[in-house]
């Protein structure tokens, strides 16, 4: 089952990416991931307080990949953009934390 879920997912992506348009809105939607949470922190202030903002930057890009073709077709590969970014970001939390606790004190 997973794997099936996965292997959507995946097919999702390739699919995102058809032309160089896609390909310059994946990097623009990885740039702006930042802005991105900005955003959506201003619309829902009491709702994201407590949601870091990795986290936060995670979901929405998930989001606009996934559901994003709903609202215009070239959301899915700024939302793509945004979601690599975001675990990007989550990745370098975690283990960068753990490559710290090697440094020498």
């Amino acid at each position: 089952m997973p794997d099936k879920i996965l292997g959507g997912i995946i097919d999702k992506m390739r699919a995102a990416i058809t032309d160089t348009t896609d390909f310059l809105l994946i990097i623009a939607g990885a740039g702006s991931s930042a802005a991105v949470v900005a955003v959506v922190k201003s619309w829902f202030p009491e709702q994201t307080a407590t949601i870091a903002d990795e986290t936060l930057a995670m979901g929405v890009g998930f989001a606009l990949f996934y559901f994003g073709d709903r609202i215009h077709p070239r959301l899915v590969p700024f939302g793509l953009g945004v979601f690599i970014a975001s675990i990007g970001a989550f990745a370098s939390e975690w283990i960068g934390s753990v490559i710290l606790m090697l440094q020498k004190k």
